[in-house]
């Protein structure tokens, strides 16, 4: 009995200071990241047109928040980072060659309420390039076979491109490793196709219109109605594993 009493009595350890500080610092990053624009972002850019699923673009058209609450911000935010130090880059080699020849961060019109920002375009050879920064097993990926999404949000920015007045021969992905060399950077070009960029414009307008004539505002229930497909249904900011609500996504690709 005694044993027990002392046992019950046992005082609770301190909290342990380095683990303390550890959330803290967590908690700066995750809170630094969630006030980023592309958070406080409404219209939807290429990148989230590119992708194939009716539903998360019904979901993105409407601004329905965010279901997935195990999103985790370092890949995005290490990406970030480096696409800040590249656009210096190329802005040191302007300086250098005293002219412009790279154009970086580029505001673009790809159609009428569908905009974004294009990392980079290169007067000389005509092409449009965008940068990624994937981790290790995703940069072995794309590096045999290039993303369908990676690839419809370039030629959506040459879309962009053409409708500014700037000529567009190619356009392409530039991977640069998260986790290897600068020497085993790959760029994977291919010819700007209209058709390709257009029929992301109709898909977008087709969503619109369906978000319309369902009247979803007033029937999220419908939500169900728009076709889902991956890829990487895990990381969609829509996707729950059990949807408590017409505004979440359980995916396709699990």
């Amino acid at each position: 009995m005694t044993e027990q009493l002392e046992a019950f009595f046992i005082p609770t350890p301190p909290p342990d200071p380095t683990e303390i500080l550890r959330q803290e610092l967590i908690a700066m990053i995750r809170d630094r990241d969630h006030a980023t624009p592309r958070h406080l972002q409404k219209e939807l850019g290429p990148s989230e047109v590119a992708h194939p699923c009716l539903r998360k673009l019904a979901f993105g058209l409407l601004d329905v928040p965010r279901a997935n609450t195990y999103y985790d911000p370092l890949p995005s935010i290490i990406g970030t980072a480096v696409h800040t130090w590249l656009q210096s880059a190329a802005a040191y080699a302007n300086g250098q060659l005293g002219r412009e020849r790279w154009l970086t961060e580029t505001r673009v019109q790809v159609a009428p309420g569908l905009s974004g920002s294009a990392d980079l375009y290169d007067r000389d050879t005509q092409t449009v390039v965008d940068w990624k920064v994937p981790g290790k097993n995703r940069f072995d990926m794309y590096r045999k076979t290039m993303s369908p999404i990676y690839r419809v949000q370039t030629q959506l920015y040459g879309r962009g491109f053409i409708r500014a007045g700037f000529p567009v021969k190619q356009v392409g992905v530039c991977l640069v490793p998260r986790g290897n060399g600068l020497d085993t950077t790959h760029l994977w070009l291919e010819p700007y196709d209209p058709k390709v960029a257009d029929e992301a414009v109709a898909r977008r307008e087709q969503v619109l219109g369906m978000l319309d004539e369902w009247q979803i505002e007033t029937h999220p229930a419908r939500f169900s109605w728009f076709a889902k497909s991956g890829p990487d249904c895990l990381f969609c900011k829509y996707f729950r594993p059990r949807p408590e609500s017409p505004f979440q996504c359980e995916g396709v690709d699990l």
